[in-house]
């Protein structure tokens, strides 16, 4: 089986909101970005037929290998939804590293270690071990390479850095949630 080449994932700016995924299923579904549903999986669909005018992709000839007959196990370009999580959760993968403070920009180089404490304390404050400043692990800056949310969009089989939501995406979403978003890639 193919390795995952990564994924897109959007959510929302604010990580302690959680819109109703009903309004981002429709939304996204009008927009054209997600098509019929994949078989044999939850929340997962077929990429629409304006994912490519949705999303801005690095290269000249792009060209998005898809599952064929509408397969979930199959690797290739889909979208998925997930949550919303009852608090914060953290995505993350192999090339995410260690956030920086909000503050004096150290590099927090044991979080993965921490990330247990996360997820039994969504709540709980990060201490920055180079100026003592507290704060929620979701406020420290992970860059474009993990990040914390309740609910996500998840764009399979895309390579971190390949494609970036065009402002109109961001448009559609905020004012159909009354929230901003963000995005962010991993890669497992």
């Amino acid at each position: 089986m193919p390795s995952h080449t990564g994924r897109l994932v959007l959510t929302t700016a604010d990580p302690l909101f959680a819109p109703d995924p009903d309004v981002v299923r429709d939304i996204l579904s009008r927009a054209g970005f997600i098509g019929a549903p994949l078989v044999g999986a939850d929340d997962a669909y077929e990429a629409g037929p304006e994912l490519l005018n949705l999303l801005s992709f690095a290269g000249c000839a792009v060209v998005l290998p898809t599952p064929s007959a509408g397969q979930a196990d199959e690797p290739g370009c889909h979208v998925s939804l997930s949550g919303p999580a009852p608090a914060p959760r953290l995505i993350f993968g192999r090339n995410t590293r260690g956030p920086r403070c909000p503050w004096c920009r150290a590099r927090l180089r044991d979080w993965r270690d921490r990330t247990r404490d996360w997820l039994e304390r969504p709540s709980f404050g990060q201490q920055c071990p180079s100026c003592g400043r507290i704060g929620p692990p979701w406020r420290w800056d992970w860059k474009h390479e993990g990040g914390f949310g309740r609910l996500f969009v998840l764009v399979e089989e895309v390579f971190p850095g390949e494609a970036v939501p065009t402002q109109r995406l961001f448009d559609l979403l905020t004012r159909a949630c009354g929230s901003g978003w963000r995005h962010f890639y991993v890669q497992d």
